[in-house]
């Protein structure tokens, strides 16, 4: 019988520690080929705005599940059965785990700083999980409205207990940092390889455009959370909402980047490929934003508030 929980059931069941553990899962589960995607849906992208609809399965958890807008649902993938629905906030969770998790493998031990472009809504969410997996003493960033930005450094440096100081410009933020955190809508680059110091990682959660094709060419390696969802996300298509094409598409085409040469974070995890992270080497992860990842986190709740006697069963019938 389903299980229908609200948000006040599930608060609490999930924290960013294991949430990152939950990650590793399924990063494995890519490497191993046991990751099932659907193309995401929508988004605030393109020239409208359409709730954005994620999903896929993981036949490790034995679970299979959609996600539109902030609502969950679960399902057995043997059994086929519906499992669960449930109000279940964890987009900035997800990140926020799928980002510290390859900052983990990728960034310098030793890294400090980390530069931020971009003070949206997946800003606070990025850091927090780039602080979980390194000490971090300071980060300086940019967006293009004065106002925005320093009103995120001041709402983030309560959040995380670090100075967060807003600068006036992309090159002042990449020219310090250990670590660059990119999460954009600029469909046009946001960062040059030129702009980058010796040993940085960086990190990008925003459009695929938003890294210059210099910062592809010039790096030391490419990962992404899954080779294929950031192809397929790189390749144009008619869905609404779902912006594509651009830098990482035009480097595929004319095989500057070959397909096989984008790492996957699950090959790093489980010791296939060491990770390039040298005082020297310059590295990128993408967070492809796919939908597996929510997966997880909604298997793992369920089955928590099975065992707690959470949330309310309910019969279709």
């Amino acid at each position: 019988m389903p299980l229908l929980l609200r948000q006040q059931d599930v608060v609490g069941l999930l924290d960013l520690d294991r949430a990152i553990e939950l990650t590793t899962a399924v990063v494995l589960e890519e490497a191993a080929g046991t990751a099932l995607h659907m193309a995401p849906f929508g988004g605030s992208g393109g020239p409208r705005r359409i709730m954005r609809v994620t999903g896929g399965g993981l036949y490790g958890f034995g679970r299979l599940g959609v996600r539109a807008g902030g609502l969950s649902l679960l399902f057995d993938i043997e059994s086929q059965e519906p499992l669960a629905i449930m109000d279940l906030p964890i987009a900035d969770l997800r990140l926020g785990a799928s980002v510290g998790l390859a900052a983990r493998y990728l960034s310098r031990l030793d890294a400090r700083r980390v530069g931020l472009l971009g003070s949206g809504k997946i800003a606070l969410g990025i850091l927090q999980g780039l602080c979980a997996v390194r000490s971090i003493e300071a980060v300086h960033v940019y967006s293009p409205t004065v106002e925005h930005r320093h009103a995120f450094a001041e709402r983030a440096g309560r959040a995380l207990g670090i100075p967060v100081i807003a600068r006036d410009s992309p090159g002042a933020v990449a020219a310090e940092a250990d670590i660059l955190a990119v999460a954009t809508n600029a469909h046009t680059p946001a960062v040059t390889y030129e702009q980058l110091r010796a040993g940085t990682h960086v990190s990008s959660a925003g459009l695929n455009s938003e890294l210059d094709a210099s910062v592809y060419l010039g790096a030391d390696q490419l990962v992404a959370a899954s080779r294929e969802q950031e192809i397929d996300s790189a390749m144009p298509t008619k869905t609404p909402g779902r912006v594509t094409g651009g830098v990482l598409y035009d480097l595929l085409q004319s095989g500057a980047i070959r397909g096989d040469s984008i790492l996957e974070l699950g090959a790093l995890a489980r010791g296939d490929v060491a990770p390039r992270n040298g005082p020297a080497d310059i590295n990128v992860f993408r967070e492809s934003r796919g939908g597996v990842g929510e997966i997880a986190f909604a298997s793992w709740v369920y089955d928590r508030a099975r065992e707690q006697d959470l949330g309310v069963d309910f019969d279709f019938s």
